[in-house]
């Protein structure tokens, strides 16, 4: 098969979690599949030399590059809400599949095109998406799914999501979930640490971690307010108070988090690294005393998997995709509930050996996922797709 990428999440030096997954996939696709013919496209216009470095990176004998310098990617998917411009005037070629990874096909695409769509918190939850990336999304999933011969979702529940707000119907799609890398994600004794750990000012299993894009969808604003109530009943009960690593890149409409963080009185103990290298993240992952992610909406949520990986006990929602990737191994709260969410960062403090519980269950389920096992479905139905089944 000649398979094309479309590549652009994938082309930056900080990649978050749609990027994550078509690296990871695209990676075990290519390793899994060699007698493929594959190719990355992507738009350059804006950090070209940047894009240029990452992008080589994934030539070999059978992947080709290509690029598209004078323009760029958000530019070309805002046009096409009000001139379609064809895709294969911009990539020529006769590929079997060109695969989507972020939400949209445009027209004019040669083959087989097919989609991932991650989730739809731009209709669930408007006010935590970008107006641009609403209004985009809103004027142009609706013709991607239609104009898609096949659809990829990150989860049984954004499929049902697909389903109920869009009609799609569930024969038209195959669920992929992420994988995570066992070698970078996995327990580590304190040695290991200690370089990383002494560098953000933290000790072994004393801290609790969140790592995810600063923006208002992963519900910070309550978990630092939650975590600043845990604080005062652990102070009250003359406990220790575990800092809180609060990482990741900023997004957007982060400044009401910055204020939460400054007006809790407790901003000496929460840590705001920034974002990290794969490295010191899969360090703080295995470090932390647990890792708290009590988000709002998730299509599937990558950094669960990942915390689970790294023997690390995990507070996250009870809604959304996040049971679907935690099951019982984790506690699990209404993200809406700031007094759900302090009594769970208590209750982690307090009580190791539900930490030691719910750290060996955690590892146990995180086996389960692979992104060789997900690269070998998608594979699978990009067969199907060339060989006239579907």
């Amino acid at each position: 098969m000649k398979i094309r990428f479309e590549a652009t999440p994938i082309a930056s030096e900080q990649l978050t979690g749609i990027g994550i997954h078509e690296k990871e996939l695209c990676t075990a696709m290519i390793k899994s599949a060699p007698e493929n013919e594959y190719e990355f496209t992507y738009f350059s216009a804006r950090d070209r030399k940047t894009k240029q470095k990452i992008m080589k990176t994934y030539e070999s004998d059978n992947v080709r590059i290509r690029e598209l310098s004078f323009m760029t990617s958000g530019f070309y998917r805002i046009i096409q809400c009000f001139l379609p411009i064809p895709y294969k005037w911009f990539f020529r070629g006769k590929p079997d599949v060109t695969h989507f990874f972020n939400f949209l096909i445009p027209p004019g695409v040669k083959g087989k095109a097919v989609v991932t769509v991650h989730d739809l918190a731009f209709v669930r939850y408007p006010e935590t998406v970008l107006l641009k990336t609403r209004k985009l999304l809103s004027l142009r999933l609706k013709s991607t799914l239609k104009r898609a011969d096949h659809i990829f979702v990150a989860s049984e529940f954004t499929g049902e999501e697909l389903n109920e707000v869009y009609g799609v119907p569930k024969e038209k799609m195959t669920v992929v979930y992420a994988g995570v890398d066992r070698d970078l994600f996995r327990p580590r004794e304190e040695s290991e640490c200690a370089d990383v750990l002494r560098k953000y000012g933290v000790k072994y299993k004393s801290y609790f971690f969140y790592l995810g894009t600063i923006e208002p969808r992963k519900n910070l604003k309550r978990l630092v307010n939650a975590y600043a109530a845990a604080c005062e009943r652990l102070k009250s009960e003359g406990k220790d108070i575990p800092p809180l690593v609060l990482a990741g890149k900023l997004g957007w409409y982060y400044e009401e988090i910055e204020k939460a963080i400054k007006s809790t009185g407790n901003s000496a103990g929460i840590i705001t690294p920034g974002y990290l290298s794969d490295k010191e993240k899969a360090v703080l992952y295995s470090g932390a005393k647990a890792f708290l992610f009590p988000s709002l909406y998730e299509g599937f949520g990558i950094p669960v998997l990942e915390a689970m990986s790294s023997g690390v006990a995990v507070l996250t929602s009870n809604i959304s995709s996040l049971p679907e990737v935690a099951g019982d191994c984790a506690v699990l709260c209404n993200p809406e509930s700031e007094s759900e969410i302090s009594d769970g960062i208590y209750k982690l403090s307090v009580d190791g050996r539900l930490c030691e519980e719910l750290s060996e269950k955690g590892y146990r389920r995180s086996d389960n996922f692979s992104w060789e096992k997900s690269a070998e479905v998608m594979l699978g139905e990009y067969r199907k797709l060339t060989e006239g089944i579907r």
